[in-house]
């Protein structure tokens, strides 16, 4: 039997890309089932571990942040101001929902009960100073040495509006012309610097509305979608957005009593986590909500005090 005689065949032999991709199909298997196995730990921590950032919680706080420990609660001096009322009505001042917002998150960040300052932008540096905050957060402030809140996800544009019948030059439109905004207005200092404005500033934005629409000013800058919603008012009919966009510089700023290191990195991780999960834009839309509100007061004749 000559067929008993012949050599066996040797095996078959697969193409050496077939090889090549079980193998990139077990990398990728083996690399999903490593996630899964750490799902206990949560998308957070995932996010983290591809971004390289950290969790205030996995931080130590440093010694200025360990004082606010120590004595039980964390002190935090924020801007205050009335919002609109009934003529003769007492009012107390409210301190800014964005600042209240940021410095509840600070304090679950440390586990401590948040004791809100309201202080005049007179009495911020004496407070910090003396020790009667162990942070203050003032909005756009221009002072050195503290770190700059983020511009959130979400909101990247101002606007600025106008009376629909305003003379403008082409080629500089706001050059020599007043602009009306909040303390802390993160349009600031584009508008003096590149555009040339006369910026005025109020000690919130239904104050810097308010003065607009009472004529102390040209133009308002204002975030887009609050400009967008204005413009959506019966009373704002005879006013324009101009064509120009604003870009934002940081929301606020942070100060802490002094440069230590440690308590500058979990502040700046602190930050980063409240934008990143989403609590920073969740706090903004707070703030349109209220302000519009205190717009809808403003046109029904409530004023600030």
């Amino acid at each position: 039997m000559p067929e008993a005689l012949a050599p066996p065949l040797p095996p078959a032999r697969r193409p050496a890309s077939g090889w090549l991709r079980q193998l990139a199909t077990g990398l990728a298997l083996a690399a999903l089932l490593a996630l899964a196995a750490l799902g206990d730990l949560g998308w957070d921590w995932r996010l983290r571990f591809w971004t390289g950032t950290a969790h205030p919680s996995e931080l130590s706080p440093g010694p200025l942040f360990e004082a606010a420990r120590s004595r039980g609660r964390l002190l935090v001096g924020v801007r205050e101001y009335p919002r609109p009322a009934l003529p003769g009505t007492p009012v107390r001042p409210e301190p800014d929902l964005l600042d209240a917002a940021l410095a509840r998150a600070l304090g679950d960040y440390l586990n401590l009960p948040v004791e809100l300052v309201g202080l005049p932008p007179a009495e911020r540096d004496a407070a910090l100073a003396e020790g009667r905050v162990d942070l203050l957060i003032a909005g756009a402030a221009q002072q050195p040495g503290g770190t700059d809140l983020p511009v959130a996800a979400r909101r990247t544009e101002g606007a600025l509006l106008a009376l629909r019948g305003l003379a403008l030059a082409a080629d500089a439109p706001l050059k020599g012309h007043s602009v009306c905004l909040a303390e802390g207005s993160p349009y600031r200092r584009e508008l003096a610097e590149r555009h040339g404005a006369r910026v005025r500033a109020y000690p919130s934005s239904i104050r810097a509305i308010g003065a607009f629409l009472a004529g102390e000013c040209a133009a308002l800058a204002e975030e887009a979608s609050l400009a967008g919603w204005l413009l959506q008012q019966p009373d704002w009919r005879f006013y324009r957005r101009l064509p120009l966009a604003l870009e934002p510089e940081a929301i606020g700023h942070v100060r802490l009593p002094a440069a230590e290191p440690q308590s500058r990195r979990w502040l700046a991780a602190a930050l980063a986590e409240w934008r990143r999960s989403g609590a920073q834009d969740a706090a903004l839309d707070q703030r349109l909500g209220e302000l519009s509100l205190d717009v809808l007061k403003l046109g029904a004749g409530l004023t600030c005090h």
